[in-house]
C-alpha cells in the first residue's frame, strides 16, 4: 500500500500538472486551437479534449465509478472525439468550440482536485476494474496522471512554437 507521504506527493503533482496545463492553454490564442501545422497530426483543441477525457477517466471514473452528476462536466462525445485511438480532424465543426473545451477541462480539473482529497489511502491500493495492462492499482494509475498531462503539455508547447509564438519560459 502507498504511504501517506507518497499519496500527498501524487496529489500535489496532479494539481500542479492540471494548473500548468490549464495556464498553458490560456497562452494559446483561441483562434489557433484548431490549426494543424501538419495536416492530420494534431491541434490544441484535440490535446485539450484528450486531457479532459483522460483526466476524467483516470482521476474520477476509474477511482469511484461513473456518477449521474458527471454529466455536468460536459464530456458528451469526448471519448469518441478525443479518447485513446481517436484521430484529430481538421474539421473544427465536429468539435466543441475552443471556449467550451477550455471550460470543460477546467471543470474536470476542479472536480478531480475536489474529490481526490477525500479518497482513503487504503482504497488506492485496490486493483483497477477493468484491469489495465500497465497499471495494477488505482494509485499507480493516479501517479501516472501528471506525466500524461505533461506529455500533452509538451505537444501544446510545440504547436505554439509552430504557430510562430515565442517560448513562454
Amino acid at each position: 500500500m502507498p504511504d501517506a507521504a507518497a499519496w500527498e506527493l501524487v496529489k500535489k503533482s496532479i494539481s500542479a500538472s492540471c494548473q500548468l496545463f490549464d495556464g498553458h492553454l490560456s497562452e494559446v490564442d483561441k483562434a489557433d486551437w484548431f490549426r494543424m501545422p501538419t495536416e492530420g497530426v494534431t491541434h490544441v483543441a484535440w490535446q485539450a479534449g484528450h486531457i479532459a477525457i483522460s483526466t476524467y477517466g483516470i482521476g474520477l471514473r476509474l477511482q469511484r465509478g461513473e456518477r449521474p452528476a458527471d454529466a455536468e462536466l460536459g464530456l458528451t462525445n469526448y471519448k469518441e472525439l478525443f479518447g485513446q485511438g481517436s484521430t484529430p480532424s481538421a474539421d473544427a465543426s465536429i468539435y466543441p468550440s475552443a471556449e467550451e473545451l477550455h471550460a470543460t477541462i477546467k471543470k474536470v480539473f476542479a472536480q478531480v482536485d475536489q474529490e481526490m482529497v477525500e479518497w482513503p489511502l487504503s482504497d488506492l491500493d485496490s486493483a483497477l476494474d477493468p484491469p489495465h495492462p500497465r497499471f495494477k492499482t488505482r494509485f499507480e494509475f493516479l501517479a501516472f496522471l501528471p506525466a500524461h498531462n505533461f506529455m500533452h503539455f509538451g505537444q501544446v508547447s510545440l504547436l505554439r512554437r509552430l504557430f510562430g509564438n515565442a517560448p513562454l519560459r
